[in-house]
């Protein structure tokens, strides 16, 4: 793309986009000549859609403004690309909701949009840098179809940057496998898939989440009750009227496809978004509605890991700094204690002390979210509100951040609520699990029931398609094969 990020320096080798330089060791292009190519010639879409959207325009004028900036579109014409490639991407396409701004969807939500922009001119390249890590199974399953037909009906390329192995597997003519910035395997899909000959390949292979037998059901209290909860964003209602129990040192899976409330309903009770009404319970103790009206102990109770990490994390501060801050805040503590807990909590979380003084900026999207993590585990909450906090992990980091999770559970009797779209993830954690759509509660119960023996016709449909993205990712020889709990 012809991006040199700071700190980087290019000694050598050079890009060509369909003829045009975009990068050459000792000479820079001009910025006017990569912007003309740039959504043209080639699109970018980036693992955090943060980065692609702007948060002060809605999406439409987003979208539009990327049109526009290349083509002599009338309104018409332009409406009509942003319907289709909405509606390609599984996104509503009235006006209300081209209307909204990136912070009134959810993190599924705003990725999908990234994608359509990135279609948007149909470039000869899309470069997609992690573009489903927000994304439920069957929405993936729509964007990848998407990806299928432009590649092959407009002679584009795609270069799919995934820890998600499944995908690739499904998606994918070739696969390079890398490691620490080399490359340690190249092929045919197929032969990566049957007969990998690396064991860094195999070791990733092995690591795919599947369903497993989850953890027995946890009798007790409920140590977070939520009654007749709503919310809307403007006049659109996101959750409508949701009841949810939390049993003391329980984990409860609340999952669903992207745009199911999910995120909404996680926020809402963490005081986060603000336009809901209903009731949020902490051993028994309601909470305001708002969270800057809660008390420091209330606060520090129910701590919140956002799905993307710049939720937690401050750019302009070191990421031991913003870990430090939270202990400072929530907990009561001194300069120097608050200090020593942040370092003690980044290798509680696999990142060494080395990290303490780097920027977040200079971290790898799954090494900012361990960071993210670290920084609601260094208030000692009661309740954990864990949202998709794994989708931007390639499989061997989300199983170490999964095993945190469960010693936990296990040594602390921490509470998680845990909001997913990965069903495997589910079954791994979760005792109870809820299933959300449209933002209604479907189907709720001990996991064992819910995924194992679903009863609706929406958890039977999620249920499947999880089972058809293992099957791409299991050996020919059948080894491996997810069995249901």
């Amino acid at each position: 793309l012809g991006f040199i990020a700071p700190g980087l320096e290019l000694r050598g080798g050079t890009a060509q986009i369909d003829g045009h330089t975009t990068l050459r060791a000792g000479d820079r292009p001009r910025p006017s000549a990569l912007r003309d190519i740039r959504g043209r010639v080639v699109s970018y879409v980036p693992q955090d859609p943060g980065e692609a959207l702007d948060p002060v325009l809605s999406v439409g004028a987003s979208f539009a403004q990327v049109v526009r900036a290349h083509l002599d579109s009338s309104d018409a014409e332009l409406e009509a690309r942003r319907a289709a490639l909405f509606a390609g991407v599984g996104l509503p396409t009235d006006a209300a909701f081209s209307a909204r701004r990136p912070h009134e969807l959810s993190g599924g939500q705003q990725q999908r949009v990234a994608i359509a922009i990135a279609l948007a001119l149909e470039p000869a390249l899309i470069v997609m840098d992690e573009p489903t890590t927000g994304l439920d199974v069957s929405t993936k399953h729509r964007v990848v179809q998407l990806v299928r037909e432009l590649a092959r009906g407009r002679s584009a390329g795609i270069l799919f940057v995934s820890h998600d192995l499944p995908l690739l597997l499904g998606l994918c003519d070739r696969v390079v496998v890398m490691r620490h910035g080399r490359f340690v395997e190249e092929g045919e899909t197929t032969a990566i898939r049957t007969a990998p000959r690396a064991e860094y390949t195999r070791r990733l292979l092995e690591a795919v989440p599947r369903i497993v037998a989850p953890p027995e059901p946890v009798d007790g209290a409920a140590i977070l009750r939520v009654r007749g909860l709503e919310a809307r964003h403007g006049r659109k209602r996101i959750v409508a009227g949701v009841d949810l129990d939390v049993i003391e040192g329980s984990c409860t899976a609340v999952i669903g496809e992207s745009g199911s409330g999910k995120t909404t309903l996680a926020r809402s009770i963490a005081g986060i978004h603000r336009q809901w009404i209903g009731e949020v319970r902490l051993h028994d103790k309601p909470l305001a509605a708002d969270v800057e009206r809660r008390s420091q102990s209330d606060r520090a109770a129910l701590q919140y890991v956002f799905q993307s990490p710049w939720g937690s994390l401050n750019p302009r501060r070191t990421v031991g700094g913003s870990i430090a801050v939270a202990a400072r805040r929530l907990r009561g503590t001194g300069v120097r204690a608050s200090r020593e807990a942040a370092r003690q909590m980044l290798d509680r979380v696999g990142l060494s002390q080395d990290y303490f003084d780097v920027m977040p900026q200079r971290l790898s999207g799954g090494q900012r979210q361990r960071a993210a993590l670290a920084r609601g585990l260094v208030a000692r909450p009661q309740v954990l509100i864990c949202d998709e906090v794994t989708s931007s992990l390639d499989v061997s980091v989300q199983d170490e951040v999964m095993s945190l999770l469960e010693e936990l559970r296990e040594q602390q009797r921490m509470t998680l609520l845990f909001i997913t779209h990965d069903l495997a993830l589910a079954t791994r954690l979760a005792d109870h699990t809820v299933v959300l759509r449209d933002g209604q509660v479907v189907e709720s119960g001990a996991t064992r029931d819910v995924l194992g023996h679903p009863g609706h016709e929406y958890t039977i449909a999620l249920v499947e398609a999880m089972e058809r993205s293992w099957a791409r990712a299991t050996p020919a020889s059948g080894s491996g094969r997810a069995q249901r709990p």
